[in-house]
């Protein structure tokens, strides 16, 4: 059963609408586990209590998730990390599937000797204009350094 589908059934279960906090789940957990317990003599079998119970995680879970994803998306990303890795790993790639591509033959850095090489330029050159934003728009970055160095290593793809 898919997460969506058991924090449905979860809800349904609790009776509880779909905005709900910790405080509204542990309310509606005392007392449904008061009906629900075996010791209470209303149910013979603990199905209902383990289930209870199980569905009771499933939603707090749910309010965990929900509250590292909110706080991650809040939290400002001061140095430029996220874009600095996208730029770096687009780079990683590019050169990767080259190699791959050119299975480790000699590396021919003319363009008309290699057409494998014009592609990996293009991927390289979208690479190297974000590093270069990167750049411009966090100049105190601690990644800078390793940008700056990046590009001056993708530029040998360059030469002609």
């Amino acid at each position: 059963m898919e997460d969506g589908d058991l924090l449905s059934r979860a809800l349904d279960f609790y009776g509880l609408p779909k905005k709900f906090d910790a405080d509204l789940v542990r309310t509606r957990f005392r007392e449904l586990s008061r009906k629900y317990h075996p010791d209470s003599g209303e149910y013979e079998t603990d199905l209902l209590f383990k289930e209870l119970v199980q569905l009771r995680d499933v939603l707090l879970s749910s309010l965990e998730k929900e509250s590292l994803s909110s706080s991650y998306k809040s939290r400002e990303d001061k140095e430029g990390f996220s874009f600095y890795k996208s730029a770096k790993q687009r780079a990683a790639e590019a050169l990767e599937k080259y190699f791959q591509f050119t299975e480790g033959n000699p590396v021919f850095l003319k363009s008309e000797d290699n057409p494998a090489l014009v592609k990996l330029r293009e991927e390289l050159g979208s690479a190297r204009k974000e590093l270069n934003e990167f750049l411009v728009s966090y100049p105190q970055s601690i990644w800078k350094d390793d940008a700056e160095k990046t590009v001056q290593k993708l530029s040998v793809w360059f030469k002609d």
